[in-house]
């Protein structure tokens, strides 16, 4: 692997290897795997310090580009291209409650709407049946007497991660995923657990999976907006929306 980096600009300190390296990455130069020169190497091709090597690949790491492995055959590895930046910047906004309701609702029914729109349309038995079967281990929880929603999210995220899995836009599928990851923030402060509340939530995933089943993507799509307007709904109807 011949890589030629451009010598280091004093003012640009670590940023200018991160770049060097990130264009090396986005042009094809690095795939996924290969392992970068070890930092006395670095240091050398950019004509800089160890410590703005290793603030540079601390940076790549962050971004998701690189992952830092121990060992003697350890080092800085190419990353296989993914969504987890993305993810865990969302994580945060959602976890330190930065998103308010309103939006986070809004958020969700562009998501979700169109992710039960294209499960209509792209699924096939096995998804269904997945479906299906998540339901029933739902109805089968309802029917412990529960006190709480933590199972209940579980299932429930589970129910539309699939449906964005059916889909196929990756994108759409990395953001549900970490919505719903960590969403329960959010109900358990603001939405007090009910049985009455519980079968309105199965009663909704109920109608959207029969939605999916039949092809109706422009009903599956109704639905599952619904079904997310109707608990931002009681969220806010509780005076307590966050900012």
């Amino acid at each position: 692997m011949a890589l030629t980096f451009t010598k280091m600009k004093p003012k640009k300190s670590y940023q200018h290897v991160v770049e060097e390296i990130q264009s090396a990455i986005f042009n094809g130069e690095l795939g996924e795997g290969d392992r970068l020169p070890p930092e006395m190497k670095l240091k050398d091709m950019f004509d800089t310090s160890r410590g703005t090597v290793r603030e540079a690949l601390r940076v790549l790491e962050q971004k998701g580009l690189v992952s830092i492995r121990p060992g003697v055959k350890g080092g800085a590895h190419i990353e296989p291209a993914n969504t987890h930046a993305i993810q865990d910047g969302m994580a945060v906004l959602i976890r330190h409650k930065k998103i308010c309701l309103a939006h986070l609702a809004e958020f969700r029914e562009l998501l979700e709407g169109r992710a039960a729109e294209q499960a209509a349309t792209a699924g096939t038995p096995g998804n269904i049946l997945t479906l299906q079967n998540i339901i029933a281990e739902i109805r089968a929880h309802a029917q412990t007497g529960p006190d709480n929603w933590d199972r209940f999210n579980e299932l429930d995220a589970r129910f539309h991660q699939t449906l964005a899995r059916m889909g196929g836009n990756p994108l759409i599928e990395a953001n549900l995923k970490t919505i719903h990851e960590n969403v329960h923030t959010y109900f358990q402060q603001f939405l007090p657990f009910s049985r009455q509340l519980l079968e309105t939530d199965i009663d909704d995933l109920t109608g959207i999976l029969r939605a999916v089943e039949n092809g109706r993507s422009k009903e599956a799509g109704v639905l599952a907006r619904k079904h997310v307007s109707r608990f931002a709904a009681l969220m806010a109807a509780a005076g307590k929306d966050i900012a």
